[in-house]
Order: structure tokens, then sequence, then C-alpha cells
């Protein structure tokens, strides 16, 4: 029996080919139902959406499964097979589901058997064009990154514009002049000691925009800051690409020289924490536990009068474990709770950094790491050895005067210019939490209280501050100040030994 009622469905990778557009595959649609006198019930569509990644979980083509399957229609209608699956198992599983498919340009309907044979056949065909396109997209960008000066394709990393190589064969990179910009700015800000979000909010109120959203965040300007890309670098699997001596590459003009990307690298390398970094849907998510059991307290939501009210508490049970007594304690009011106790202390001092500061150079590893590259190449049948040997004598050379230089890094204080009151006013929950990790020695213990008490206090909420004398700072502040003053007294008698 034919369908008398359909449900199109349109999906493309990209929407850039006129051809097989979304408006274009539509009209095909319409037009082929009308010409056959279906009924078209409705038409979903997948839109940069990759039937080869996806397989078969796509919104689009599940609304249609479920449309057929509760009867709502009787084939599912498509410009071309592949535009439904790319796999022939994929195929089959529809098939099997009993999803009937009308093709509008091939001679496709599977509710006979002689169509479900000839739509198997060019399914086989539609999964080989797949694999072989990711053959040669594959191949293309191996030719292209084995130029040497070729942009690989992709995201133009920001900073950059791509552009037509000169010989016309596949596109290059130069710099964009008003981006870099943005960059060096940004380099600026936190190599002259101020904060990532600083550098951040700076971006974004000039109206930098990155790329694939609509303002910068502290992650994504991390990875800008601290990348290869900026070097003018390019990368394959990860690493950037190097000569056949194991020199890395730079075939475009750098945004940063290295030795203030690697400043920035050691600036903005994650802090080692004593408990587990995540994403926090709130301030404390993760800092607080109970103090009955020791488990994590977790944030609730429930609805009291009419409003949302969040708090913290003990899931030892929902975690399968037992809490003979599971604390529980308001949010906002032990987030406000920590925030005046930090700001009590420390709120009007000034925040300073400490910061490890790198030479200005290479780096005595990479040149390191280029010298074996280069005598492993020596040990090749056919190694040009004049050649390497004058690539192994500049290096050495470079090896040496390095190794003159001051050896690792040194630390310095940094003065931003804020006070920690003004730091935790202007900065956003993953800023104000980075505050309170810098400063706490462990996590927060919260001791339940009987119902109904309110009351928030140091008996209650044990916090680990560093100025508690059970964590004997006192005595770290009396050795920094003594090292201070011994410091000072040394810059006013240079000539004392």
């Amino acid at each position: 029996m034919a369908p008398s009622r359909v449900v199109g469905y349109v999906r493309l990778s990209r929407d850039t080919a006129e051809s097989t557009s979304v408006a274009r595959q539509r009209q095909l649609i319409r037009a082929e139902a009308d010409k056959r006198g279906f009924t078209l019930v409705d038409i979903f569509e997948d839109v940069d959406v990759s039937a080869s990644k996806r397989r078969l979980d796509r919104p689009g083509l599940n609304k249609v499964r479920s449309l057929i399957a509760q009867g709502g229609a009787d084939a599912v209608m498509v410009w071309r097979l592949d535009r439904l699956v790319r796999s022939v198992v994929d195929f089959g599983t529809l098939l099997d589901e009993g999803l009937n498919v009308v093709s509008c340009t091939e001679q496709l309907d599977t509710i006979s058997p002689m169509g479900r044979a000839m739509a198997e056949v060019l399914q086989v065909f539609a999964a080989l064009e797949s694999r072989t396109t990711g053959e040669r997209l594959r191949s293309t960008i191996a030719y292209r990154v084995g130029q040497g000066d070729r942009w690989r394709g992709g995201p133009t990393p920001y900073g950059y514009r791509s552009v037509a190589h000169p010989t016309g064969d596949g596109k290059t990179l130069m710099i964009n002049p008003e981006e870099a910009s943005f960059v060096r700015m940004a380099a600026e800000v936190v190599l002259g000691g101020g904060s990532l979000y600083k550098a951040v909010k700076m971006l974004n109120e000039r109206g930098s925009i990155p790329r694939k959203a609509e303002a910068w965040s502290l992650s994504s300007l991390r990875v800008v800051l601290t990348g290869d890309s900026v070097l003018g670098r390019q990368s394959r699997h990860g690493a950037p690409l190097r000569d056949e001596h194991g020199v890395i590459l730079t075939p475009w003009e750098p945004v940063l020289r290295v030795g203030e990307v690697e400043r920035l690298r050691a600036a903005l390398a994650p802090r080692p924490l004593t408990m587990t970094r995540r994403k926090a849907s709130r301030l404390l998510s993760g800092l607080l536990k109970c103090g009955s059991c020791g488990s994590t307290m977790r944030i609730n939501s429930r609805r009291a009068q009419g409003a949302q009210v969040e708090s913290y508490g003990c899931r030892a049970n929902g975690d399968g474990r037992v809490c003979p007594r599971p604390a529980s304690i308001n949010a906002d009011r032990v987030e406000n709770f920590l925030r005046d106790g930090l700001m009590e202390v420390v709120g009007h001092y000034e925040v300073v950094e400490h910061r490890a500061v790198l030479r200005d150079d290479v780096g005595l590893a990479e040149i390191e790491e280029a010298i074996a590259h280069t005598t492993n190449a020596m040990r090749a049948p056919d190694a040009d050895l004049p050649g390497l040997m004058e690539v192994l004598r500049g290096l050495n050379e470079s090896r040496a005067e390095l190794s003159a230089a001051p050896r690792g890094s040194t630390m310095e204080v940094v003065e931003t210019g804020e006070t920690y009151r003004e730091r935790w006013d202007n900065s956003d929950t993953d800023g104000r939490r980075a505050m309170l990790e810098d400063v706490l020695r462990d996590v927060i213990t919260v001791f339940p209280v009987g119902r109904g008490h309110r009351r928030i206090d140091d008996d209650r909420v044990r916090v680990p501050w560093p100025w508690a004398p059970e964590y004997g700072y006192e005595e770290f502040l009396r050795a920094a100040q003594r090292e201070r003053a011994y410091d000072e007294w040394r810059a006013t008698h240079p000539n004392t030994a």
C-alpha cells in the first residue's frame, strides 16, 4: 500500500551549499509530495549536524521517528537517502523499526520489497562515499600541513585572518590587526600584575568578540594567551609542527613573543588545590563537608512561600552511605558568612600575587629537544650529515648561551592595585571562589543543629582560615615579616657581606 501521508526530513552538515541548502531541500520535498499526491504532514530538519558523527541521535530525526511510530505519518520523504543516514547499520535499524523511506531524486520507495532492496544497495554506496570523503579530507589536511605555510583549515585562530596563499594553492594566515591588539592588551594586563578576570572584563567592555561565543570568559582567554597559535605556530594532533631537525616551525608572524607566552603560561597555570576543582554552580559547591560523617555537601533547591530557596545539605544517604545526623545550611546565609569573615580580615589590604618570571627566550627545554631530534636524524642512511652538523652547531651555541643565563624561574611579588574587597565586588562566582581557595587551608566543616535553628557562627561553621591559630599562620606571618625586614636592610647596605 502506497503511503498517503509523509513527513519531510532535511539535514545539512553545514548550511553553505546552495544546491543542497535547507531551503532547497524543503522546496523539493514539497514539490515532490504534491506531484505524487501525498499529504505532507510536516518537515523536520537537522542543520549543522553530521550523520556520520551523530548517527541516529539527531533532534529532527528523533521527531520523525516518533511521529511515524505514533501513526502520524506513513513514511519519511527525503531529498536523497544520504540526508537520512550515512551508515548501512543505521539504515537497517530504521527499516527494522518499520520506517518507510521515499526519496525525491532516487527510484526509492521502501514499502515494496524491490524498493527496500534498492535502498539497501544505495546505502552501501552512500556509506562508501562518506568514508571516501573522509579520506580525501584527511589527505587534504596532511598536504596543507606538509607545505608548512598553508593553513590546515578549520576555525581561524583569534588574532589572525585566513587569506589566499600567494601561490593560489590553499590558504595562509595573516595577522588581524584589531584582534592582535586585543590579545596584546590582555597580555599586558596579566603580565603587569592584573588578574585574568580583569583582562576578560577589559576585552568585553571594549567590544572584542572571541570565536564561537558572544563574550570572553576566563577559560577562552586563557586558551588564547597560553596557546601556540599566538606564536605563529601550527599544531597537528595537539603538538606544534617541527621541521626535519626537530625545530618548531613558525610559518606566520607571531602576535606575542615566546618569552611573553612563557611568562603567561607560568602566571596562568592551574594552582594545586587541596580539593577537586570543577565547575561550580554556587560559590561553595564542593567546599563544604558534613560535620557528622565528612561527606561532601551539595546544593538542594526547594520552594518556600512562593520563592526558590537553595541550601547545602549532606548527601550521604543519597550516595548509599549512612549519616547519623545530616547537616544542612541555607546557601545565601553561609556564603555571606564566609564573605564577611574574609573581608573583615583582609578586605582593606591590597591583593598581591606571586608570579613565576621566566627568561625571555625559546626555553632551554626546546633547544634540548631540537638537539635530540637532530642527532636522531643523523642515524638515517640517507641523512644529510653536513647540513645536520651545521644545524647541530647552531643549536649547541644556543644551548651554551641559555645555559650561561640564570637557570629556572624566579618568583616575584606583583602588586595589583586592587584591594581584596574591590576584587571581590568586581569578580563573578568563579573569581570569588578562586579568592577563597587561595586562602583556605582545607574544606569547610558544617555541623548539624536542631530543626528550626537558623544561627550561623564559628561553632556551627568551622572555617580553616589561614589566620586561625590551629593552622600556625601567625608564625608564618612573623617569618615573612622578618624576611621582608632583612631584604629591606640588604637593599640599603649593598656592600655588606
